[in-house]
């Protein structure tokens, strides 16, 4: 029992490790996953079936934006999402592009992005997760460095890549 536990605690460890602040201000490629989502992180978002509608550009250009912390860019690429989109996406993207703050916005960025993350996705794009954003958060980036949306350039490459 103690060597699981101690196995355990060595594992746990190294992933948040990952995911700590940087000290280094060059991102560094993420090549692998180094951290999959928990079955409590897998079941705790409501399910979202499959759309093989492709997702807009502008969710991307959101996400690019919250990663490098600019909330006006990114405000304004959700408002052309809403504009441009229907159904559950539109309200989501409306109700992110209506928050006063980063910090707001990030949190109403999470549902979106669950719907996203379900959505047919551009060439050279793919689903990343990040362990420590509110029992870890799913987002889709062009697949390059981690640029963590969530949070931003205090931990920019916190996470990886699902697939």
């Amino acid at each position: 029992m103690n060597r699981f536990l101690s196995s355990f605690f060595v594992l746990a460890s190294l992933t948040f490790a990952g995911c700590a602040p940087q000290e280094s201000s060059q991102p560094t490629p993420q090549s692998a996953p180094t951290a999959e989502p928990s079955a409590a992180a897998q079941t705790a978002a409501p399910e979202v079936p499959f759309s093989d509608e492709e997702l807009s550009m502008r969710y991307m250009e959101a996400a690019t934006a919250l990663g490098m912390d600019d909330f006006e860019k990114a405000r304004a690429a959700l408002t052309q999402l809403a504009k441009e989109s229907t159904g559950e996406l539109q309200k989501l993207a409306k109700t992110a592009a209506d928050t006063g703050q980063i910090a707001a916005l990030r949190e109403a960025f999470k549902p979106l992005s669950e719907v996203a993350t379900k959505m047919k996705l551009p060439t050279d794009y793919a689903v990343a997760f990040c362990p420590m954003y509110k029992g870890g958060s799913k987002w889709v980036q062009k697949r390059t460095t981690i640029s963590n949306p969530y949070f931003g350039q205090g931990m920019a490459t916190c996470g990886s890549f699902l697939n």
